[in-house]
């Protein structure tokens, strides 16, 4: 077993959710891998912050500062040191934590800028963001067989959708582009592409006309300022989604890691 696939069980690990087999096979990496027993260590680390979060006595207004400031903090830093083997360090995977902590706290206080809304039609996209992380080539072609998926070129996309998306255009450095990918979806004809890090793992980025909130709806989700620009945060099963407004169209990122990470993307794709 190696790290990505470690990583992806880990939550599960922590809550004893696993299968004897699967439980061994974690346990005999993290005993020799030293940044996933690290990131095991962030799980129990968010546990308690949950637990230090939602205690009945704080107020619901001190709840609410503490929160915000948690986040200003993880959108106002810039840069995070990653470790030798590109894991992110502990630091900044338990900012991501704390946007997860803040989505259930804020639920369960039932503040008003967490937004919930109805679900929409969009299961097939639910079905490939719960598979991206584990089996990438099954997601994608899942969601290209329900969207009558076609790999194009530049120049097709363009002259498909009529327009030049943003994502057609070459990856940041430390992306490669798998491929380019028009869907035939509810909202409109959607540009998708397939990107994936040096470590192996992917991530997709959408770009679409329907409005900001509607994918992913029924989510839990938040918004921060990134780069200048309001993006909207959304926790779907084990992955992170980001979206943010384009002119009249909306840039959506299934897979993002981190505050970093996503700083990148906004610049690269506004």
């Amino acid at each position: 077993m190696d790290c990505q696939q470690t990583n992806n069980l880990l939550s599960h690990y922590f809550d004893g959710e696993l299968p004897a087999d699967q439980r061994i096979e974690v346990e005999s990496h993290i005993k020799d891998c030293a940044d996933c027993l690290q990131y095991l260590a962030f799980f129990a680390e968010l546990s308690e912050a949950i637990r230090k979060l939602s205690a009945p006595e704080i107020p619901r207004e001190m709840l609410r500062k503490r929160i915000t400031a948690e986040l200003d903090g993880a959108s106002e830093n810039p840069t995070h040191p990653t470790l030798s083997n590109g894991h992110p360090d502990l630091k900044h995977r338990f900012r991501w934590g704390i946007l997860a902590t803040a989505v259930l706290v804020l639920i369960a206080f039932g503040l008003s800028w967490v937004v919930l809304t109805p679900e929409r039609h969009h299961e097939p996209l639910q079905s490939y963001v719960d598979l991206l992380g584990t089996s990438p080539e099954i997601a994608q072609e899942h969601l290209a067989e329900q969207y009558s998926g076609r790999v194009v070129s530049p120049d097709e996309a363009v002259q498909l959708v009529g327009y030049r998306p943003r994502n057609v255009e070459p990856p940041p450095a430390e992306f490669t582009c798998d491929k380019l990918v028009v869907l035939a979806m509810p909202c409109c004809k959607c540009v998708q592409a397939v990107w994936h890090r040096e470590d192996g793992s992917h991530l997709a980025v959408f770009e679409h006309k329907s409005q900001m909130d509607e994918w992913f709806a029924g989510k839990p989700s938040i918004h921060i300022e990134c780069e200048g620009t309001r993006c909207r945060i959304t926790q779907v099963e084990s992955q992170l989604a980001a979206s943010w407004q384009v002119g009249s169209r909306v840039m959506t990122v299934v897979g993002v890691r981190n505050t970093n990470e996503l700083a990148k993307l906004v610049a690269a794709l506004s």
